[in-house]
């Protein structure tokens, strides 16, 4: 019975990544996914380290959050900002192709899912 689960399983998990298409197969999630682990949403975006800066200020300036650094090269970018009950947001994107950066959002010590899954959606689309 234990070996039919572990079959099972091990053929969901092929399933999964044979439908992530040619981008799962290169290692790179599409642009646009997400990943909430251990207290950090990731995920990617079509756009340079400054755009993606860009974006997370005009993002931040909607959502009211206040902005306390912003700093972007070709290489990476970091956006920091404080929510009214002074959380702690903490945005860093890194190039990893030619077009495409990836995207970390963390909220305070322990993470915000829902918060971080906020902020990068609009940060999605201000770009």
């Amino acid at each position: 019975m234990r070996r039919f689960a572990q079959t099972a399983a091990a053929l969901a998990a092929a399933s999964f990544l044979l439908g992530l298409g040619s981008c799962a197969a290169a290692g790179k999630p599409p642009a646009g996914a997400v990943a909430y682990v251990g207290g950090d949403l990731e995920g990617r975006l079509d756009a340079s380290p400054q755009r993606v800066v860009q974006a997370s200020e005009a993002a931040f300036e909607e959502m009211d959050i206040r902005l306390i650094s912003a700093d972007a090269t070709g290489i990476d970018g970091k956006v920091i900002g404080r929510t009214a009950l002074d959380k702690k947001i903490e945005i860093t994107a890194r190039r990893d192709a030619d077009t495409s950066c990836k995207v970390s959002i963390r909220v305070d010590t322990f993470g915000d899912e829902a918060l971080s899954r906020q902020i990068f959606e609009k940060i999605r689309s201000k770009l």
